[in-house]
């Protein structure tokens, strides 16, 4: 009988050792598969965070210039020059002068 037992024991250490080798390599290959899925949301995020970052600054530099479209809307300077190029006006005694060439 002692034969036997030995033998199981033998076996039953080997089943333990193979089930402990197949946790362990399923805990590793999770824990490898979870590291890179994380990695590839962060650089989605990131790139997110990018854009978002872009965008911000062009609605900034597009609100910077109507605030000082607002502030020259008023002034003589802006009037005129609308007045010249969109409505065609002239100062008194000034003369026009036409390209015929273009």
């Amino acid at each position: 009988m002692r034969k036997s037992s030995i033998k199981n024991n033998k076996s039953s250490n080997k089943r333990r050792i193979n089930l402990f080798t197949v946790f362990s390599i399923l805990f590793v290959s999770y824990f490898v598969y979870t590291v890179f899925d994380q990695q590839i949301q962060i650089n989605k995020y990131n790139s997110q965070i990018e854009m978002f970052t872009n965008e911000i600054e062009a609605k900034e530099l597009e609100t910077q210039y109507y605030k000082n479209q607002k502030e020259n809307i008023n002034s003589v300077e802006y009037i005129e020059d609308v007045a010249r190029e969109n409505l065609g006006y002239v100062k008194p005694y000034e003369k026009i002068f036409i390209d015929t060439n273009k």
